[in-house]
């Protein structure tokens, strides 16, 4: 039993392992429950006793964050009856020791932090039989978590240990704590509420929540910080029950609603200003402010907001746009101008809007520095830290004219027209110097409210959105929210009142109103918004490679942290031709780190190199951080004596690497590797790579033109030959996409943006400097039958009159020599050529008896030929090395600059083919360097690998150049000086060139791999489409391609065919698809990735396509009500056909009686006939089912009419529909009368013929015609009379089928109900 005026953990008793002590309120294993993470410790009071007869010293140990206080003011200050409540003590389950302690919380806020935080005790001397109070102190500290969306604050376990010795004897204690931050949030997140345009008298109510987002309960308080009433009269908070409301307790994960009644007795205007404080923790607290505007009476509202009435932006990292629509309607009969205006907590944000009409398309966003990327989505919506930190209570609002004043300093500005690129849109676009350059910073005239933000013009029932742009300005490292989130509310105001004119009206003068203020109608936006700064650390800042031999790659390591709650974004600057790192942004998660490899490989002697790395926080600017990279180059294996005879250019830059950078696995990259002889001798370089890495990436040389003589060689003939041959029958996507579009909008309007003039436009030209540009003209080249804008790879035709040549010239084409010889190429002065006729034929091409040009040169027309070709497939191959994108670009004008983009890279990756296949590209094995002459080395990466085998994030390779032949006795450079001669090439080591690249996935998935339209009918349109999935971060590029045969003619893709999804997106390309032939459909349709080859994809197209219907029937089933046997029907149905094709058709029409299985349960049968002398008692018009949704239609709004009293529209509707069906009799759909004569032919085309009695006929119906037949049935008995069930539904048929075609028949069935005679 506890003892009267102590807490309940004083009846615990134990004893140490000899017994000399003896220990209360202190479990060996306890587990101290409910503690909150706020900063502040916990106390659990416990007394040792000395149970010898001899003075002892007890030595206390701890471990974890846990110390003993002999004296603790707070627990001393305790009553007697608050210690008895202060302690909750659960004992434990059997087969178990531990013991579960729960203080008291609300007694331990009353408690100074001041004496928790003084020292505590290592040791303490007890007298013989004497008992000492002490108090265990534990204090948890928070754990790093991140932030976001639906972040759950759970339980911590956090461990400690306490050990009691007093000389042999001892006593352990192990401590297990569980732990929680307690966290008060509000819904809505603005915490704002604002009343516009109040009426005096009239009670308004808004709702409000608080809520515990934590999973441990906790007390809150709600108390009036500043107001312009004091009394309070007219605002109520009330809870569920309607009870005032100030305060409570909330359990874990539950919320409170708050019920905020405002009734006005006064004109005027109304604030408060509310803290809502967690009394479990002093930071967790939330502001939220309500303000009303009271008038005398109620006014009609000019504008409405149709969005929604509070903003919130969310996480937002600074540095990056965030942007949200809003939008207004003016419900008025007048213009009104509506003025925009911010007021609140706004320091460090910088905010633009852009005002458009409803429906037009959103502004772009700003166009990003070229050295600074723009940030992928997955990099913004990366997990984050969540943040206690609230709105500056410094910046309290006020009802006062200076209102604005009083906030932090805002950078607004406003635009009107979307035209700007400035203007950012959409959720994460980076902020450029481009786009803060346009940022003008607002002065707030003095006396005036705010400034103005932005003002437009809203026309009579017109929408208006305005899109309203934040960015948040990076704080310094000093600064107290450094890394963390902080919330910062701040209202848009919009005044809208009466346009005088046509133009919005200038601001009136600081201190002045004008009458259309004063009658100002006010709409109030809350916006909130957490802003994070991210900052990073780099380590070490120093890097020492020492001692690097040229020609020798040694790698160290940069470790870069993210301090902050947000994702950071960095990025590595350098300039340097020894040190490489990567240079792509890298992508740091919250209180994460990255380790970026630094390669440093020399290639000349350098006793003092020194070079500095800097690491650019791509968000925060301010954060860039420099690290200095030393070295020291040494030559002992003598490579650099490489530099005596050749450089290596990248492109013009000497260098001992090439990177390639970002590179999708399965895709082909080039780079140019110039080989510059430095010496006035020739050089002999044989070319190798690891064996390892020979089937990632190759090195090719160009073919050279002419030989040392200047005659044109062997090699550049055959390319001549071979290339525009190769080009006319690859199997590109300009001739293999030849299909039927069904659809007008599959060619391009001559309107459309044509792709950009490119050397992919095959064309012969005469020589011309590099300085003149890689772009030839693409007019010769242009294939007819494909869409407009865009060129294909049909660069040769054929002449159609061709003149017998040996066989050592066919392939040159020249003309008859009694002829005026003809050039091939003619270049007109504007530098334009006509189209080229001279291809080889398949025979030069296969003949092996073709002679070399050394044997029988050229004419001089041939020459320009040859070296025409070979001219334009070097400038082919300077567009692929300058224009090939790994990482394709996202923003285009329009969809069609899109499609000639992707286009234009599917003909680049295809002529790399074309230039290995024709020659022009050669395996490099041995390069040979005339005197002073460049010669250039191509290097293709392609690096293998599938998404189930992840490849390494780097590549890194070499390439190996030996000097086979080169000089001895000279120096390259001079005439005079001597040089060691050395024997052999042997005695110089072979010098190693370095290639990397970092790696990237480029996987390309589909929505659905089988598309199953279902049954259709031939020439039947439906609309499908296909979903193109990017699971990887980097953009994709897909081409969709049809097989090409009959039936793929039948798919017509409404979109392009060609497009980029951005990373981890997905897209929808529709395409309508119309059968022309009947049958069971399946067709593929293949999805490829242009970047991996590896990575397409392909989707089935299945559907049942049966043949159009000859004819229609109305209705396949006809009642007839409750009949007799043996009597015919009362009722007369109507059978109604329509000839469905452009041709006249002849049907048979005839009654069917059911086969004898199918009576035993009936017994009665239906007989059809078809009387002639009843046609009267048709119905004058057959409708088709067009006239029918019409008539039911206007039906429906005859009845609207009829309901809202509005005899003219009443009037209007009865005309229309009397006029639909029809008020002359003995007439069908055409107006086609019914012959009920034999054989009497029809004046309007419709004939009809009784066959057999009056149970068969047929009929001819013209061209879309249409025939109402009558019908009567008669039942007839299959048996006894006795069997007939009474009530029963008797049925017969019809069959209706053409004279000449038995297979298509249709059914009708006859119902009736019949009714014994009594």
């Amino acid at each position: 039993m506890a003892s009267k005026g102590q807490p309940a953990n004083y009846a615990l008793v134990w004893r140490s392992a000899e017994g000399r002590l003896s220990v209360r309120g202190l479990p060996p294993r306890v587990h101290l429950d409910r503690v909150y993470t706020n900063g502040l410790h916990a106390l659990v009071p416990f007394w040792i006793a000395n149970e010898s007869d001899q003075d002892v010293t007890v030595e206390l140990t701890t471990e974890g964050p846990l110390k003993v206080q002999q004296q603790n003011a707070n627990w001393s200050a305790v009553s007697a009856a608050q210690r008895e409540t202060y302690v909750d003590v659960t004992t434990a389950p059997a087969g178990k020791d531990e013991v579960t302690m729960v203080c008291s919380a609300t007694i331990q806020r009353e408690f100074s932090e001041v004496f928790n935080q003084l020292g505590g005790v290592s040791s303490i001397r007890l007298a013989a039989q004497a008992t000492a109070e002490l108090v265990l102190l534990f204090v948890a500290e928070a754990a790093e978590t991140d932030s976001g969306d639906g972040q759950r604050y759970e339980y911590e376990t956090h461990g400690g240990h306490v050990t009691l010795r007093a000389g042999t004897d001892s006593y352990d204690v192990a401590l297990r704590a569980s732990t929680c931050r307690s966290v008060l949030e509000m819904e809505p997140p603005t915490s704002r509420i604002y009343v516009d345009d109040c009426v005096i008298g009239r009670t308004y109510e808004r709702t409000l929540r608080v809520r515990n987002a934590s999973a441990i309960g906790l007390d809150w308080t709600m108390t009036v910080v500043e107001t312009t009433d004091p009394s309070l009269s007219a605002l109520q908070l009330l809870d569920s029950d309607m009870r005032s409301l100030s305060g409570g307790h909330l359990g874990a994960r539950s919320d409170t609603q708050v019920l905020v009644r405002y009734t006005p007795h006064a004109a005027g205007e109304f604030l408060s200003r509310f803290l809502v404080e967690n009394s479990n923790d002093p930071a967790s607290l939330r502001y939220w402010v309500f303000r009303a505007r009271v008038s005398q009476r109620q006014k009609p509202r000019r504008v409405e907001l149709l969005s929604d009435p509070d903003i919130s932006f969310g996480d937002c990292t600074s540095g990056v746009w965030y942007s949200r629509d809003i939008r207004f309607k003016n419900v008025s009969d007048t213009p009104v101008v509506m003025r925009l205006r911010v007021e609140g907590n706004t320091a460090g944000l910088t905010m633009k809007s852009a005002v458009r009409a409803d429906g037009a398309s959103a502004p772009e966003p700003n166009t990003a520095d070229a050295d600074t990327p723009i940030p992928t989505l997955s990099e913004l919506v990366s997990s984050r830290r969540p943040s206690i930190v609230d709105d500056n209570p410094s910046d309290a609002l006020t009802a006062t004219d200076d209102v604005g004043s009083e906030g932090g300093s805002a950078e607004l500005s406003s635009r009107v027209t979307p035209a700007d690129d400035s203007t950012p849109a959409g959720d994460g676009v980076r902020a450029g110097e481009s786009g803060r350059r346009f940022v003008a910073r607002a002065r707030a005239a003095r006396g005036h409210k705010a400034a103005l933000f932005d003002e437009m013009l809203i026309k009579p029932g017109a929408v208006r959105t305005m899109t309203l742009s934040l960015l948040g300005n990076p704080v310094s490292s000093t600064s107290v929210s450094a890394g963390q989130f902080e919330r910062q509310s701040f209202t848009l105001f919009g005044e809208s009142s009466t346009a005088v004119g046509t133009q919005p009206t200038a601001a009136p003068p600081p201190g002045t109103a004008s009458n259309s203020e004063r009658n100002a109608e006010r709409l109030s936006i809350p916006c909130t918004a957490n802003m994070c700064t991210p900052f990073v650390r780099v380590v070490p800042p120093l890097l020492d490679f020492g001692s690097v031999d040229v020609g020798t790659l040694k790698s160290l390591y940069l470790r870069v942290e993210n301090l902050s709650q947000v994702a950071a974004t960095v990025q590595c600057k350098l300039e340097s031709k020894v040190i490489t790192c990567t240079r792509a942004p890298i992508t740091i998660a919250p209180q994460q780190s990255v380790s970026v490899r630094v390669d440093s490989y020399p290639r000349r002697v350098n006793a003092r190199y020194r070079k500095q790395i800097i690491v650019r926080n791509i968000h925060n600017r301010l954060n860039d951080s420099v690290v200095e990279v030393r070295s020291t180059h040494v030559d002992r294996r003598r490579v650099a004596f490489h530099n005596l005879f050749y450089q290596t250019l990248v492109p013009a830059n000497e260098q001992n690497f090439v990177d390639f950078g970002l590179v999708p696995l399965n895709a082909r990259s080039l780079r140019r590797v110039n080989l510059r002889n430095v010496c006035r001798c020739p050089l002999a370089i044989e070319v190798a790579a690891d064996a390892a890495d020979a089937g990632a990436f190759s090195a090719y040389t160009v073919v050279p033109q002419r030989d040392a003589t200047g005659r044109l060689t062997d090699a550049a003939c055959q390319v001549a030959r071979c290339l525009p041959l190769l080009e006319r029958q690859a199997a590109m996507h300009s001739n293999i996409e030849k299909f039927k579009e069904r659809t007008a909008g599959a060619t391009a309007p001559k309107s459309a943006t044509l792709p950009p003039r490119s050397s992919l436009c095959p064309v012969a030209v005469a020589p011309v400097p590099r300085a003149a540009g890689l772009t030839l003209q693409p007019d010769m080249f242009i294939d007819k039958s494909v869409e407009q804008g865009h060129v294909c790879l049909m660069p040769f035709s054929r002449p159609r009159n061709r003149t017998v040549l040996p066989p050592s010239l066919e392939y040159l084409d020249i003309a008859p020599a009694t002829a005026k010889r003809r050039n091939v190429v003619r270049i007109r002065g504007n530098g334009n050529s006509d189209i080229m006729a001279a291809v080889p034929p398949e025979s030069a091409l296969l003949s092996s008896e073709t002679p070399s040009n050394l044997d029988m040169l050229p004419a001089e027309e041939d020459v320009e030929m040859i070296v025409s070709v070979i001219e334009r497939a070097e400038q082919i191959l300077d567009e692929i090395i300058e224009r090939l994108d790994m990482i394709p670009q996202t923003l285009f004008a329009s969809p069609e600059a899109e499609n000639a983009y992707v286009r234009r890279q599917v003909d680049l990756h295809k002529y790399i083919d074309l230039l290995v296949e024709s020659g022009f590209l050669r395996p490099a094995h041995h390069v040979r360097l005339t005197a002073l002459g460049t010669e250039s080395l191509i290097v293709i990466l392609q690096p293998a690998g599938t998404p189930d085998k992840p490849a390494p994030l780097r590549f890194d390779a070499n390439l190996y150049f030996k000097l086979v032949d080169r000089p001895g006795d000279l120096l390259p450079f001079t005439d005079s000086a001597a040089v060691v001669s050395f024997a052999s090439a042997d005695q110089l080591p072979v010098r190693r060139f370095l290639v990397q690249a970092a790696l990237v996935q480029s996987e390309l998935e589909l929505g659905q791999k089988s598309i199953n339209v279902g049954n259709m009918q031939v020439d039947e349109a439906c609309r499908k489409y296909l979903v193109i999935q990017n699971r990887s971060e980097t953009p994709l590029m897909y081409a969709i391609r049809k097989t090409g045969s009959i039936a793929s003619g039948d798919i017509c893709f409404v979109d392009s065919r060609y497009g980029i999804v951005r990373g981890f997106d997905s897209r929808k390309v529709v395409f309508v698809f119309s059968p022309s032939l009947h049958g069971a459909y399946s067709e593929q349709i293949s999805i490829a990735n242009v970047l991996n080859a590896r990575g397409g994809k392909k989707a089935t197209l299945k559907a049942a396509v049966r043949r159009q219907s000859k004819f229609y029937i109305q209705s396949l089933r006809l009642e007839f009500g409750t009949l007799a046997p043996g009597r015919p029907s009362a009722d007369v149905q109507v059978l109604a056909i329509k000839n469905m094709t452009p041709k006249t058709r002849h049907l048979i029409v005839k009654s069917l009686l059911a086969s004898d299985d199918g009576l035993s349960d009936v017994g009665v049968v239906l007989e059809a006939r078809f009387p002639p002398d009843i046609a009267a008692a048709l119905p004058a018009r057959l409708l088709d089912r067009e006239t029918e949704e019409k008539i039911e239609s206007l039906e429906q709004k005859l009845k609207i009419a009829v309901r809202k009293n509005r005899p003219e529209k009443v009037e209007k509707y009865q005309a229309k529909l009397a006029k639909l069906r029809g008020s002359g009799s003995g007439g069908n759909g055409n107006g086609d009368n019914i012959q009920a004569a034999d054989a009497v032919p029809d004046p309007t085309g419709v004939q009809i013929r009784r066959l057999v009695d009056d149970t068969q006929l047929e009929v001819e119906l013209p061209p879309g015609g249409d025939v109402s037949i009558p019908v009567v049935v008669t039942a007839k008995l299959a048996g006894p009379k006795a069997d007939i069930n009474a009530g029963a539904n008797a049925l017969g048929t019809l069959v209706v089928h053409e004279v000449k075609d038995k297979d298509n028949v249709k059914l009708v069935t006859l119902a009736a109900s019949v009714a014994l005679d009594q």
